[in-house]
C-alpha cells in the first residue's frame, strides 16, 4: 500500500476541500493510505468537512486517527 500525506493547515474550508480534491486526482491508482492532517486545535470545520462532507468515487473509507485529533486516513480505492 502506498502512503501518502497532505497537510490543512491554516486553509479555508473550499481552499482544503480544492487541495484535497488535487491530491486524490493526481494519487497513484490502486491501493493508498491518505494521512490528512487538518488540525483540531483552532476548530473543527476542516476535520468536520474531511470526515463528514468530502465526497470523492476514489474514496474507500475514511477513518480517525485514534491516537490524533488532528488527522484522519484517507483510503483510495
Amino acid at each position: 500500500m502506498k502512503i501518502i500525506s497532505v497537510d490543512l493547515h491554516g486553509m479555508t474550508k473550499d481552499e482544503a476541500r480544492n487541495k484535497l480534491t488535487l491530491t486524490i486526482r493526481n494519487a497513484p491508482k490502486g491501493s493508498v493510505e491518505l494521512r490528512v492532517t487538518h488540525g483540531c486545535n483552532n476548530g473543527n470545520v476542516l476535520q468536520q468537512m474531511v470526515r463528514k462532507e468530502f465526497r470523492s468515487p476514489r474514496i474507500d473509507y475514511i477513518q480517525p486517527v485514534l491516537s490524533n485529533d488532528g488527522q484522519t486516513l484517507v483510503f483510495l480505492k
